[in-house]
């Protein structure tokens, strides 16, 4: 059951050119899901912005194609890339 949702995030975070994606962990409870991301983010001047965006894009498209309810979506951020060094 995890992997064609691993592979929804991987397509969500794709869709971001600054988030490079690291690892993907996904926990079922009472229905729903929890999805931790650790990502490495090139340098960019609105990180939290973009990390909500990320997070609500993975959100939107697992509950699209699945149905499945997404109850959290925790992101960790691992580095900071510089945008030569990505």
């Amino acid at each position: 059951m995890h992997k064609p949702m691993i592979t929804i995030v991987a397509m969500s975070v794709h869709l971001f050119h600054d988030v490079i994606l690291e690892e993907t962990k996904i926990y079922e409870q009472n229905k729903q899901l929890t999805i931790h991301v650790t990502v490495s983010l090139k340098a960019h001047d609105r990180l939290l912005a973009l990390c909500e965006q990320v997070q609500k894009q993975i959100i939107d498209d697992i509950y699209e194609i699945t149905g499945w309810p997404v109850s959290a979506v925790h992101l960790y951020v691992h580095r900071l890339v510089d945008e030569k060094n990505a």
